[in-house]
């Protein structure tokens, strides 16, 4: 007797990505800033961040995917990338982030750090009120 076990594949229904949802990766970035001004060490003048990491820290905190379960939620995946991607290219272009939180006025610089295989590397760093008038105003 021959017993073949037929493996099937559960479907994993993705999260709807609506454009209302990619208009929020914006605030994902400003809580990645806003954790590093709360650990930046001695000496560290700038952080870097990937749209790839930004894309990861965003399905995780909207839906608590880990990136391991990428060929899960391809579509996914690939939505937040691509927009991930546009907002990084529109920040490079503005040559900074700012907003005001609780009275507090937050400013960074942008720049390119690299870009790997469609992965943008932006670089960010603070400007205090005194050295923000050598930031360009895009």
């Amino acid at each position: 007797m021959t017993t073949r076990s037929v493996r099937t594949r559960s479907l994993v229904r993705e999260p709807e990505i609506t454009p209302s949802i990619l208009a929020s990766i914006p605030e994902c970035l400003r809580d990645a800033l806003k954790e590093a001004i709360n650990t930046r060490g001695r000496g560290r003048k700038s952080v870097l961040i990937s749209s790839n990491s930004l894309t990861n820290r965003f399905i995780f905190s909207r839906w608590g995917i880990r990136p391991s379960q990428r060929r899960r939620y391809k579509n996914l995946f690939a939505s937040v990338r691509k927009q991930s991607r546009v907002v990084f290219q529109h920040f490079l272009l503005r040559g900074r982030v700012e907003w005001t939180e609780d009275s507090e006025r937050h400013v960074f610089g942008v720049y390119k750090f690299d870009e790997i295989r469609g992965n943008l590397i932006l670089g960010f760093v603070a400007m205090t009120p005194e050295s923000e008038w050598t930031l360009s105003k895009r």
